[in-house]
């Protein structure tokens, strides 16, 4: 975990970031219950304005496509204020995200180690990246895409391991940092 307490302005918004399968919108719902803050969740807001799932944008427009709409999903959440928000597990590789969310908040990284990931995702059919190749592919998959994003994730001001952790736990742990 990161040291020191987060300078978080009073409007602030929290983004919680982290691989897909990592929690953060079952822990950003929490936070947000806990803190009496909305919660946005930008894959749910993506899916609601394109007005199909992501896995059908990914197949009918392509991945290019869904990140400029992510895009603009994210540049509208950062005119929130103390809202909890979710953010897709790809949306800080997009340097613009990272300097849109960075600025208008606190960034927490949800950390999961590679087998938790395994275990949540490699028998899911509803994350495109992850395709409908066999096990051992995905697997592969999974871990190249960990490896790539991992140190964008780590520049977040604070870092959450919650591997093996129910949410709940996970929430008290960013509440703790919160101070």
């Amino acid at each position: 975990m990161t040291a020191g307490k987060p300078e978080i302005p009073r409007e602030g918004n929290l983004y919680l970031l982290g691989f897909m399968g990592a929690g953060k919108s079952t822990v950003g719902r929490l936070l947000a219950e806990t803190l009496r803050r909305p919660f946005f969740d930008t894959d749910r807001l993506v899916a609601e304005r394109e007005g199909r799932p992501i896995p059908q944008i990914f197949a009918e427009s392509g991945e290019a496509y869904f990140r400029e709409v992510e895009a603009d999903v994210v540049r509208e959440v950062t005119e929130k204020e103390r809202a909890v928000v979710a953010l897709g597990g790809g949306a800080v590789v997009r340097e613009s995200n990272w300097r849109a969310v960075s600025a208008s908040g606190t960034t927490v990284f949800l950390q999961c180690d590679l087998q938790t990931l395994l275990d949540r995702l490699v028998r899911t059919d509803d994350r495109p990246l992850l395709g409908n190749d066999d096990l051992a592919s995905r697997r592969e998959r999974i871990a190249r895409l960990l490896r790539e994003r991992e140190p964008l994730y780590a520049r977040a001001d604070f870092t959450v391991g919650c591997s093996g952790l129910p949410p709940q736990e996970v929430v008290q742990r960013i509440l703790g940092w919160l101070g």
